[in-house]
C-alpha cells in the first residue's frame, strides 16, 4: 500500500487540513477538496496549487524533501511506515511556517 496522509495546519481554516497522497510510478497522486491529480515527485505542480488555494506558507526547499521521500520509497530504501513519518515531519515543518507568518493588519488579518 502506498497511501499516505499529510496533515498540515491551515490559518485559513483555523485548523488541520489533510491531503491524501498515493505514490505512483511517476510521482504522487494528491487528493484534497478541489484540486486532485498527479504531480511530480517534488510535488509540482498540484501540491503547490493546493497550498496556494489555501494560502499555506511553506519552506522553499519543501519540494526537495518531498522528492527525497518519493525516491527512497521508489528504491525501496524505506518502508511505507517510515515514509509516513517523514511526510508528517514535512507537514509539521509546513505547519510551523504557516503558524509563524507575520500578522499585519490590513494585509493578512
Amino acid at each position: 500500500m502506498n497511501d499516505f496522509r499529510f496533515e498540515v495546519f491551515n490559518r485559513r481554516h483555523n485548523g488541520q487540513v489533510t491531503y491524501s497522497l498515493r505514490k505512483t510510478k511517476d510521482g504522487w497522486h494528491i487528493a484534497h477538496i478541489a484540486i486532485n491529480g498527479d504531480c511530480k515527485p517534488d510535488g509540482s505542480d498540484l501540491f503547490y496549487r493546493n497550498f496556494e488555494q489555501n494560502y499555506i506558507n511553506f519552506p522553499s526547499s519543501f519540494g526537495s524533501f518531498l522528492n527525497y521521500v518519493w525516491s527512497r520509497l521508489d528504491n525501496e530504501e524505506i518502508t511505507n511506515d517510515d515514509a509516513q513519518i517523514k511526510l508528517q515531519e514535512l507537514a509539521d515543518w509546513v505547519s510551523v511556517c504557516e503558524r509563524n507568518q507575520p500578522n499585519w493588519k490590513g494585509w493578512n488579518i
